[in-house]
């Protein structure tokens, strides 16, 4: 039977229900995986392929049955696994619909999505200081570099941009994990991520973070003002996933609105949630939150994807199957499936107004 005739007529795999068999050691895990069998009275075995990318896999293993148990996975290590099927003649099938398993948890963990996050925005005094918070996925620690640019956004035609930006890294507790001011106060690991700053008076820092939610705080040295930028980089993308970013800051009119950056990496498209909340802030003690948000999404050529202000008014189903929908209806979301690729999310106030607003980036894969 000819190879290309093999593929037409197998029928599609469907792998079924991951289950879970955990080692002895800390850094090894196992997980079995099933999967539906295929009808062709020539069926001579299956072949499980696996990786930390997915196609093409760096590993394999065959199969006599429907299932089988793959061993010696690293803890904290997020894989891709698909099946084939061959005959009797040694005709191979298609990959089946991939799937993803974090070693080591008792979830299924997807893989990273968002490699890169950004938010640029005004930074003020006392309470106006930039927000960013962001939650790290997985089961083992994950290696992140996270940045505060100001001086240098003048070079991209930014007015007022803050003069010597102060980082602050908080964990759930509210303690602080580390601190800096000046980058390359210590900066041999931001140098040999190839992500130093090229103005000394930025922060920037390297670090490991245990699974859980963090704050980044953004502030001007002193108390000074101006626009800055946070990002934050995926430095371990095998290893768990940066699963949200939030980031709250002031809203002015003209160039001082807020920008949001992400760039979403692996091979394939991914559904994000882009949420604008503004009303909902004031529940929180936020007095100043902008009252009517509007929000634009961006591609890396500056096309627009899609615009929203009220997030009823557009594509209300798709939202409240996310489980993400804000809870005033003044504020704004969009659901979109991206491929890899850099995005913008630019947050405005209705009629010019401003106030406190909230950037929010959720990667819906699943």
């Amino acid at each position: 039977m000819a190879n290309v005739a093999f593929r037409n007529s197998l029928r599609p795999l469907i792998c079924g229900a991951l289950s879970l068999l955990f080692l002895a050691t800390k850094a090894a895990a196992s997980v079995t995986l099933s999967w539906n069998p295929n009808s062709e009275p020539d069926i001579a075995g299956y072949r499980i392929h696996y990786g930390t990318v997915a196609a093409p896999y760096s590993m394999s293993q065959d199969s006599s049955t429907t299932s089988a148990t793959i061993g010696n996975l690293m803890t904290g290590v997020t894989y891709t696994l698909a099946v084939t099927a061959y005959n009797s003649a040694g005709d191979e099938s298609g990959y089946s619909m991939p799937l993803s398993y974090t070693a080591g948890s008792t979830k299924v963990i997807p893989p990273a999505a968002l490699a890169n996050i950004s938010t640029r925005s005004q930074v003020g005094s006392g309470g106006d200081v930039l927000i960013g918070g962001f939650i790290i996925d997985g089961v083992v620690a994950k290696k992140v570099a996270l940045r505060a640019l100001g001086p240098s956004l003048s070079a991209f035609g930014v007015n007022g941009a803050l003069s010597d930006p102060v980082l602050e890294v908080v964990d759930s507790t509210g303690v602080v994990v580390i601190s800096n001011d000046d980058w390359n106060v210590p900066g041999e690991e931001v140098s040999a991520a190839g992500l130093e700053p090229t103005d000394a008076r930025e922060a920037a820092l390297v670090l490991s973070l245990e699974p859980g939610s963090y704050t980044a705080i953004v502030s001007g040295k002193e108390g000074t003002a101006g626009i800055a930028l946070f990002d934050l980089y995926d430095l371990d993308s095998p290893t768990g996933r940066v699963a949200n970013i939030s980031t709250r800051s002031q809203v002015n009119t003209g160039d001082n609105v807020m920008i949001g950056g992400f760039i979403l990496g692996g091979t394939g498209a991914t559904e994000v949630i882009v949420r604008a909340i503004g009303p909902s802030l004031l529940q929180l003690g936020v007095d100043d939150a902008l009252l009517d948000p509007t929000l634009e999404l961006y591609d890396s050529n500056g096309s627009i994807i899609a615009t929203n202000d009220n997030w009823r008014s557009d594509d209300e189903d798709e939202i409240l199957e996310t489980a993400l929908a804000p809870t005033d209806r003044r504020e704004a979301a969009i659901v979109a499936t991206l491929i890899p690729g850099a995005y913008s999310g630019i947050i405005r106030g209705a009629q010019n107004t401003t106030g406190v607003a909230l950037i929010e980036v959720f990667a819906l894969n699943q």
